[in-house]
Order: C-alpha cells, then structure tokens, then sequence
C-alpha cells in the first residue's frame, strides 16, 4: 500500500467531496432546463410555483458548499491532522477524516433540504414542515459528526487496541 503524506490526502479526499458535491446535481438541472425550454406544455401559470427556481435553489446550493468545500480544504485538512511529519496515516486519522467527510454530506443535504423548503414557502406561500425537520436534523448531525470527527478517530484507534 503506497504511503501518504495526512495531509495531503485529507486535502485530496476533501477535494473529492467538494467535487462531488459540485456535479451532482448537473444532470438534474440540465433535464428540468431543457423540459421547460423545450416543452410549450409546461408553460407556468401565474399563481403556480416555479419549479424550476425551487431546483435551482437546490442547485446552486449544492454547488455552493462543493466550490467552499474545495476552496476550504486546506484549512480543514490542518484541523483534522496533527502534523505534516507523518509518512503515513494512522487509521485514527483516516476515520477521522471519513466521519469528517459524512458530516460534511449529511451538512451540505441538510442545506439544501432547507434552502429547497425556504424556497418553496418563498413561492407557495406555505410549505410542510416535514422538509423543514428533515433539512433541520440532517445539518445537526452532520455538525455533530464534523465537529466530533477527531474525537472519533481517536475512540476508534482505543477500540482497535481492546
């Protein structure tokens, strides 16, 4: 197995989630665009909702926290590994870097599950509050998960040594 500077491969996989969270959403967008560009019979009506808006929130959001993520990875790569003198990472660090990496998921769906409920209550006027709770729970655990990331690490290599 080829041995790698932490760092650099915290940064890498942080890259990867950025970059992820980047395209994912390219082909949906691309389909509502092209069927509302395309299609007489999806014309909107006054009083109806833009759908097309509400996704592009979605989109845009996503595509937002991919761009910051991206740009931010140096930073969060410092805070998760202790030093640069490491040759290889230690499985601590590696769990910590993939729970890092899910709070990052479950934050960045919570987002956009919140910002896709403020959009539909922006244009409907009302909205469930099922989406509300959902994006609400999602950003806290991924929070959670984010910020207790290098603890985790620490209590998974405690529990290899048992």
């Amino acid at each position: 197995m080829p041995s790698f500077h932490t760092r650099s491969l915290c940064e890498a996989l942080l890259g990867i989630a950025g970059i992820w969270l980047l395209v994912r959403t390219l082909s949906n967008q691309a389909t509502s665009l092209y069927i509302v560009w395309s299609s007489s019979s999806v014309a909107q009506e006054a009083e109806a909702p833009n759908m097309l808006a509400i996704q592009g929130v979605h989109f845009f959001v996503s595509v937002l926290l991919g761009a910051g993520l991206l740009l931010a990875r140096k930073p969060i790569s410092r805070w998760l590994t202790s030093s640069e003198e490491e040759v290889s990472a230690s499985s601590a660090t590696l769990m910590a870097v993939g729970t890092a990496l899910i709070g990052i998921g479950y934050l960045a769906s919570g987002l956009v599950t919140l910002g896709t409920h403020y959009a539909r209550l922006e244009t409907l006027g009302a909205a469930s509050p099922d989406s509300l709770w959902r994006g609400g729970l999602s950003a806290s655990i991924g929070i959670i998960l984010f910020a207790s990331s290098v603890g985790i690490g620490r209590l998974w290599l405690r529990l290899r040594a048992l």
